[in-house]
C-alpha cells in the first residue's frame, strides 16, 4: 500500500502538470465544447468531471490488466528480478530525457500510434457530453513520461488489485491539477522547474526499483541493507545464532511483518534439509509474497497464520530471501 499512496502522492504533484504536456490538448478542447452545447447546463464543470471521470475509470481498467499480465509473466523470482531491472533502467532514462541531458535518452518514451492522435482530433469536434467521455477515455493511449513510468510500477506489482489501485490513485491525484488549472497550467509546462521536480521523482522511482531488482537476484547491495548499515540499527541484524537440528532437520523461523523479515537464526549447515517455518500476523505488505530465488522457491502466505517451507541449501555462502518485489530482503549465512 506504501506504492498506492506514493502514486497518489505523485500525481498531487508532478504527475498532473507532467500529464499536461501531452493531455492537455484534449482537456482544452473538453472545455471548448460547453461554449458550443446550448443542451448542457454546469459549463466547464460537468465536461471537466466527465473528461476525468471516464480518465480514471480508463486507467484503474488498465492498471488492472498490466496486473494480471504481470502476473502472467512473472513465473519465478529471476523473472521478477530481470522485469524490475528493466523497469529502473526505463524509469531513470526517462528522468534524463525530461531533464533533456542527452539525446540518447530520447528513446525512453512510448509514442502513441498516429491513427490514436487523428482520433482524439476528430472527437475533440464533437459537442455532446459523450465527447468528453471519450477524450477523456482515449488519454490512455497518450501517457505522458511520468504516466508511462507509473505504468510500468504497476506492471512490476504482478498483482492486479494492487496494480489497478496504483493507477487509481496516481491517476486521481493528478485530476485536481487538471481540474483547477485547466489550459491555464499549460504556460506552467515551460518552467525548466517543474522538469527538475519530476525528474527527482521518476528518479527516485528508478533507484528503489534498482533496488528491489538487486534485492530479487539476491544481492547484498540494496538500499535497506545499506541503511542498517549507516544506522546501526541491532533490530534490522538476524540473530547470530546457527539453526538447531531436530532429527536430521534444521529448525528456523521467521517472523513476517509489514515491514520485513525477522529471522531467529541467522546460519545454516550446507546439505542438512531445513524446515523453514514463516508466522504472519495481519500482514498486508508484498511481504506475504515470500521468495528464495537462487531456489526457485515462492510462497504466498496468508495474512495470518504459520506456513512451512522446506529445503536444502546445497553449497555454503549467502541465501538470499525477499518478497516478490525485493522491497523486503534478508538472508542466512549457509557454512559447511
Amino acid at each position: 500500500m506504501n506504492n498506492v499512496w506514493l502514486a497518489f502522492i505523485t500525481g498531487l504533484t508532478t504527475g498532473g502538470i507532467s500529464c499536461l504536456a501531452v493531455q492537455g490538448g484534449l482537456l482544452t478542447s473538453t472545455l471548448t465544447l460547453q461554449k458550443e452545447n446550448k443542451e448542457v447546463k454546469g459549463g466547464n464543470w460537468k465536461f471537466v468531471a466527465m473528461f476525468l471521470g471516464c480518465k480514471i475509470l480508463a486507467y484503474t481498467i488498465l492498471g488492472v490488466l498490466l496486473g494480471i499480465v504481470g502476473s502472467i509473466l512473472t513465473p519465478s523470482p529471476k523473472f521478477l528480478a530481470v522485469l524490475q531491472l528493466v523497469i529502473a533502467i526505463f524509469l531513470i532514462g526517462t528522468a534524463g530525457r525530461l531533464l533533456g541531458l542527452h539525446p540518447f535518452f530520447r528513446y525512453f518514451v512510448i509514442q502513441p500510434p498516429k491513427f490514436v492522435l487523428r482520433l482524439a482530433r476528430n472527437q475533440s469536434k464533437k459537442t455532446s457530453l459523450f465527447a468528453p467521455a471519450i477524450l477523456g477515455a482515449l488519454t490512455v493511449l497518450m501517457p505522458c513520461g511520468v504516466t508511462q513510468a507509473m505504468m510500468l510500477v504497476a506492471l512490476g506489482t504482478g498483482n492486479p488489485l494492487y496494480a489497478g489501485a496504483t493507477m487509481f490513485a496516481f491517476t486521481l491525484g493528478t485530476s485536481p491539477v487538471f481540474f483547477t488549472l485547466g489550459v491555464a497550467a499549460l504556460g506552467l509546462l515551460r518552467k525548466k522547474a517543474f522538469a527538475y521536480i519530476s525528474s527527482i521523482v521518476i528518479f527516485v522511482f528508478g533507484v528503489l526499483a534498482l533496488s528491489n531488482a538487486m534485492g530479487l537476484f539476491g544481492s547484498p547491495h540494496t538500499l535497506r541493507n545499506y541503511w542498517i548499515i549507516i544506522s546501526g540499527n541491532d533490530k534490522l541484524v538476524p540473530v547470530a545464532r546457527s539453526a538447531g537440528v531436530t532429527q536430521g532437520i534444521q529448525q528456523a523461523t521467521i517472523n513476517v511483518t509489514g515491514r520485513g523479515y525477522t529471522p531467529d537464526v541467522s546460519t545454516l549447515k550446507a546439505g542438512v534439509p531445513v524446515k523453514l517455518k514463516l508466522i504472519t500476523d495481519n500482514v498486508f505488505s508484498c511481504a506475504r509474497a515470500f521468495t528464495i530465488p537462487s531456489l526457485n522457491i515462492s510462497k504466498i502466505l496468508p495474512d495470518t497464520g504459520v506456513t512451512e517451507i522446506e529445503f536444502t541449501p546445497t553449497k555454503p555462502g549467502r541465501l538470499a530471501f525477499s518478497c516478490s518485489m525485493g522491497m523486503y530482503t534478508g538472508s542466512f549465512n549457509v557454512v559447511q
